[in-house]
């Protein structure tokens, strides 16, 4: 959301400038026309500002960002941040799809359910694969900055996952710190109703793992299992 409109601006300016130096200020030999890294500094500057914003006033030592897309945007933060590092999370692409048919459709009067769930599948599956992808690849050429866990693992037993996370970011791993996050970030504590508890269109819709079944029928299961089947036995999930 940066750093596509600040390159569009910086060379819509370079072609302004370009243009008038070579024309209204061809005697003086023209201002100099920006560089390529003045979009990366201005990027930068802009992220580590919102940054700031998120953390002002707090003691952190490290702040995280998890929108979705930086996932493929990590070799350029990569470039401006050396030291940044990336945590992915794998989860069950049903249990993805259900979660996102939930918060992203919007019924329409009359319309075939089951249809409308498959074309919403098949639309998705792309992206499910090329973010899976893009994890590993990145695993593989961060081998020291990139690390990979599952929301299954995360839900199952967090605590020796969380401590995991904390020691490969460089902070704090004490029980006492990890158990206190665990309970901070539960689902009853975000959502502010038990896990199970159904909402719809909500951030936190339901807080149940391997909830598909309830909205996938096993035709559905079936298309997924035919095209992302790789990423079962990636992370290890059941078909």
């Amino acid at each position: 959301m940066l750093a596509e409109p600040l390159e569009a601006m910086m060379e819509q300016r370079r072609k302004g400038l370009h243009a008038k130096n070579t024309g209204l200020f061809s005697h003086t030999g023209g201002y100099p026309l920006p560089e390529p890294d003045d979009v990366e500094f201005l990027a930068g500057t802009a992220i580590l500002l919102a940054l700031r914003q998120q953390s002002a006033d707090k003691p952190c030592r490290a702040v995280g960002e998890k929108t979705p897309e930086n996932v493929f945007f990590f070799p350029r933060l990569k470039r401006l941040f050396p030291a940044a590092k990336f945590i992915g999370i794998a989860r069950d692409p049903r249990d993805v799809l259900t979660s996102a048919w939930h918060f992203f459709h919007k019924p329409a009067p009359g319309e075939d359910e089951i249809a409308a769930k498959t074309a919403f599948i098949q639309s998705a599956l792309p992206s499910v694969s090329n973010g899976a992808h893009a994890m590993l690849a990145l695993v593989e050429q961060h081998k020291t900055d990139a690390m990979l866990v599952t929301y299954e693992e995360l839900s199952h037993a967090p605590a020796p996952i969380v401590a995991a996370l904390y020691r490969f970011l460089g902070v704090d791993d004490a029980p006492e710190i990890v158990a206190d996050c665990i309970a901070k970030t539960s689902f009853a504590a975000s959502a502010g109703r038990s896990p199970g508890v159904v909402q719809n269109g909500a951030f936190f819709r339901n807080g149940i793992v391997g909830d598909w079944p309830s909205t996938l029928t096993p035709d559905m299961n079936e298309l997924i299992l035919k095209e992302l089947g790789w990423m079962f036995q990636r992370f290890g999930w059941r078909p």
